[in-house]
């Protein structure tokens, strides 16, 4: 078993590690889980998913939206044209081509890649409990 949480609903449950697709227990909408491999062009109005969204060497995501919880990486020679919502790791590659908006946990972004416009957010984590209750002395 697995924990996953719903794109539309953000409801959070368990589902089966090797399932691919299901639906939300609480929303009944359909989830796609595994993760989304472009190899080429995808221009669609939204990609979701649970998994990660990867955008390969010749790979071209033309999107309105993309969610991905697991993450989302444009190899280089990848281009991603849209605004990302993701809930792990947003990496973009030397020669990767990037252009929209952000919001993910966490960045990563390699020198030599090219970022046209776009506004990132990497919201703040709530400080460990243990540094919150430390006292200096």
């Amino acid at each position: 078993m697995r924990r996953i949480a719903c794109y539309h609903c953000h409801h959070e449950f368990d589902i089966g590690a090797q399932a691919k697709t299901g639906s939300c227990p609480k929303c009944s909408k359909r989830l796609l889980l595994e993760d989304v491999v472009v190899k080429a062009l995808e221009a669609v109005r939204k990609i979701q998913t649970c998994g990660k969204v990867i955008v390969q060497k010749k790979g071209r995501v033309i999107a309105q939206l993309v969610e991905a919880k697991g993450g989302v990486f444009v190899e280089a020679g990848g281009v991603l044209e849209a605004n990302v919502v993701s809930g792990g790791l947003v990496k973009i590659a030397s020669k990767a081509v990037w252009k929209g908006d952000c919001r993910a946990p966490s960045v990563a972004i390699e020198d030599g890649c090219v970022i046209n416009g776009g506004y990132f957010e990497v919201p703040a984590l709530p400080a460990p409990a243990a540094l919150v209750e430390a006292k200096p002395d």
